[in-house]
Order: structure tokens, then sequence, then C-alpha cells
């Protein structure tokens, strides 16, 4: 059928573009993991948590610029299997004037070796601004609003908080050494505002990353980053995260818009 050439068709290019950029990949996959093995060990043991984030992302986009988005992750420690987090977050967003608004729930499920398993069910309104937007480089804005119920599943105990979110990201783009094969350069920073409640739960602060995206024709994009977050409102506190995320985009029926979500 029909569905079946397009899922032929996209393995093909899939497969085709992983032999033709492996040594890519593998070149940026150790060099981020150098960063990020040289940066902790330059932090210490104390307080210091490295972890792995792998994300697909699929992108449905109609002829209004509407899309239907998400995420399937998963998370983990490097070195140390404590705990293992997988999250799945549908949402919806379109153009609105000169901005897009999004909206959607996010779950999230954390698999605990020494206490009870966490889940999380987090709704989320958000809103995008690319504010300036030149020829290679852009600025894209992003405020997000989130209400977390978080339920501890050995007593069903729960706890609630609503926080705020504000990122900006710096893209700068440039032609890649074959055609239709296009780099991205990424910097972002993004601040975590409790407004209310927050008792027991993660309290992120701050995030500091950088990373590299490869656009593969009009549906593939692969990025990297490496990312450091601030955890507790305590800045002098040995508490950091270091965290290595790797995402895959593909973009159907009209390819993949600019937002990284």
């Amino acid at each position: 059928g029909y569905g079946s050439v397009l899922w032929d068709d996209f393995a093909g290019e899939l497969i085709l573009t992983m032999r033709r950029n492996t040594s890519v990949c593998v070149t940026t996959a150790l060099l981020l993991l150098g960063v990020c093995s040289g940066a902790v060990a330059q932090e210490g043991e104390a307080g210091v948590r490295e972890q792995l984030w792998l994300d697909y992302n699929p992108r449905w986009t109609d002829r209004s610029n509407r899309e239907i988005y998400g995420d399937l992750g998963f998370r983990t420690l490097l070195g140390d299997n404590q705990w293992v987090r997988f999250v799945a977050r549908p949402g919806v967003r379109g153009p609105v004037g000169p901005f897009r608004l999004a909206g959607g729930v996010g779950t999230f499920y954390r698999l605990n070796k020494t206490r009870a398993d966490i889940l999380e069910i987090r709704p989320f309104q958000g809103i995008t601004a690319i504010w300036p937007k030149l020829p290679r480089l852009r600025l894209q804005h992003y405020a997000r609003l989130e209400e977390r119920f978080e339920w501890e599943t050995a007593d069903w105990t729960s706890i609630t908080s609503l926080r705020a979110r504000y990122r900006i990201q710096a893209d700068y783009s440039f032609s890649g050494f074959a055609s239709g094969s296009d780099w991205r350069v990424i910097l972002h920073i993004e601040g975590f505002f409790t407004l209310a409640g927050n008792a027991g739960q993660l309290d992120e602060q701050l995030r500091i990353g950088a990373g590299v995206g490869r656009n593969v024709g009009s549906v593939l994009r692969l990025r990297a980053d490496f990312t450091w977050e601030k955890v507790g409102i305590d800045f002098l506190a040995p508490n950091d995260h270091f965290f290595l995320r790797f995402r895959v985009f593909q973009g159907w029926l009209r390819g993949l818009t600019t937002d990284d979500g």
C-alpha cells in the first residue's frame, strides 16, 4: 500500500544517510562525550550527574502550517543505572500572527532502583517568536507554562507545582558538503521559574548548552547537544547535571519546520 511505500522510502533514505555520515556522527559523538567527561572531571564527584538523553521527534504539518508534533524519549545516568526515565510528550502548534502557539501533555515515568517509581503528568502551553531572523542566523524565543502533577507509585502520594520556562536559542546555518545537506550550530540558554508548589520536586534552575544539527533533505534532521544544568537555588552548591542528548527529527506530509520544540 501507499503507507508501506512511504515507509520503505524513508527507511532506505535513513540507512543511506547513516552510511554516508557514519564518520561525522561518530566524530561528533566522541567529541561531545569527551567534553562531557572533561567537564565533569573538573567539577569533581560530589553532586555531579552525567546523563544520556535519546529522543525521536516526529512532525506532521498541514498546508496551513499547523503541526502535530511530539517527542518519545529515554533518559538515564551514564555509568550508573540508578534510574531510567521514559518520556512521551505530544502537542499541537500553529501560527497566530508573528507567533506560534503550542499546547500538549507530557507523560514522564521514572523506573528507580532504590525507591518507588515516579509518574508525572505535565500539561503545557507555549509561545514561540523568532527575532531577529537573518539569512543564516536566527534567534528563537520560547516561553512555556507547565502544570506538574507527580505521583510516587508505592502509595500514590502526589505533589504538584506550576512553573514557567523561558529559552533563547541561536541557530547559525551553513551549507554542507553535499546538496540538500545543511548544517546548524546551536547555542541555547533556558531559565526555570517556579510560580507555585514544588515541594519535593526536581528544581531545575538554569540550562546552558551547545549543539550541532544536520538537515538531510527536507524530512530528516539529526541533532546532538551537550548541556549543563543547575539544580536547586544554591548556585554555590555542587549540584550540577551534564547531559548528552541525541535527537532525530522526522517530518511528515510537508517536511520539517524550523522549530526544534
